[in-house]
């Protein structure tokens, strides 16, 4: 069945053009993650827990925040 579907399939150019768009996409994620100029908003969001569990400790502590 699915040989009987793809048989009629007389679009070859689309599979290939997907597939460049994903690695273009992937490519273009990539180096927005790893640049350089990210480091700063990693670095402040990698402190978002530490700083969420001082306030919930001094919460139970009965200090306001």
């Amino acid at each position: 069945m699915k040989q009987a579907a793809l048989s009629h399939f007389d679009l070859p150019w689309l599979p290939i053009t997907a597939l460049i768009i994903f690695v273009v996409c992937f490519a273009a994620y990539l180096y927005w993650t790893f640049k350089k100029d990210n480091k700063a908003n990693y670095e402040q969001a990698s402190q978002i827990p530490l700083e969420e569990a001082k306030s919930v400790s001094s919460i139970k502590k009965g200090h306001t925040v």
